[in-house]
């Protein structure tokens, strides 16, 4: 009987004494998630920094990279046929880097480039290219860069519409100082230039904008072709001087052309002084004096 009621004595005990413990536990447990989450949190580095597109860093960057020479890159045009930078060796190259599906910017500077074909039969359409080269590699495919030449309807010769992988674009945009970074709403903030590279393939000039004077546009290539195209050996070269020399802007067309009105004017001037020349030497042949000597 003694034993029994030491047994539910202690039976009490423990029933009493369980419940306690337990809560104990579970406190020790919650201070223990807290002490752990609150030094998970002492521990977390701090995001970086969302980075900020800067017009004047990227004007900076553009404008270092004037003398740059371009790599050898490849591209795909419209027809998902090879280019190479290499075919447009010897020449002057216009490069104009956008994105596809770009609201506003891009399509504006694009159309205003056809203003080039203004001065085509001045400069000659063989002695310079035009490149655009669609930067968002996600998106401009050849088939995107096709349409986009389509809606912007151009029909230029020596103008191709192109498109490269990401390393390519990279490499590319490093040599241009071409600057871009996306947005959060799936575009792209990038500094609006147009290169202009010679025939060593090396940067020559910037022009920025979407909106430009065709003279802004064309005196750049009017300078390169210039001096390419005088370096020639012989009559060649003079002849190319000659009409380089010729190259006039009119501001009225709003385009160059080939003028030698210049020659003209200087020809006639040697022709009038030449005549009034002749009619004084005529006058002082006839002069009265010069027929009769004065007598003594």
């Amino acid at each position: 009987m003694r034993i029994r009621l030491l047994a539910l004595s202690y039976t009490a005990l423990l029933s009493a004494a369980l419940p306690s413990l337990a809560q104990e536990r579970d406190i020790g447990g919650v201070k223990l998630y807290k002490a752990t989450v609150s030094t998970a949190k002492t521990q977390v580095q701090p995001e970086a920094p969302a980075q900020v597109f800067s017009e004047n860093e990227a004007l900076r960057i553009s404008q270092a990279a004037i003398g740059n020479r371009l790599g050898d890159y490849s591209f795909l045009d419209r027809s998902g046929r090879t280019v190479r930078l290499a075919d447009y060796r010897g020449k002057p190259l216009v490069i104009s880097m956008i994105y596809t599906h770009c609201p506003f910017v891009c399509a504006t500077t694009t159309r205003n480039l056809s203003a080039l074909k203004a001065s085509q039969d001045a400069l000659g359409a063989e002695n310079f290219g035009v490149l655009t080269v669609g930067f968002d590699t996600e998106n401009d495919t050849p088939e995107a860069m096709d349409d986009f030449a389509r809606r912007m309807g151009v029909n230029l010769p020596k103008w191709e519409f192109v498109s490269a992988d990401p390393e390519t674009i990279k490499k590319l945009s490093k040599d241009l100082g071409f600057v871009y970074m996306p947005t959060d709403d799936g575009g792209f903030n990038h500094i609006t230039q147009t290169t202009f590279v010679d025939g060593q393939g090396k940067v020559y000039r910037q022009i920025y904008g979407e909106e430009f004077e065709n003279k802004t546009l064309l005196e750049p290539l009017r300078e390169m072709i210039y001096n390419i195209k005088t370096a020639e050996p012989g009559l060649a070269g003079l002849s190319n001087k000659v009409k380089l020399f010729c190259t006039v802007y009119d501001p009225k067309a709003g385009k160059y052309k080939v003028t030698y009105s210049f020659f003209y004017g200087v020809g006639a001037g040697v022709l009038i002084s030449m005549l009034i020349l002749w009619w004084i030497w005529y006058e002082y042949r006839r002069s009265p004096k010069r027929n009769h000597p004065a007598r003594d």
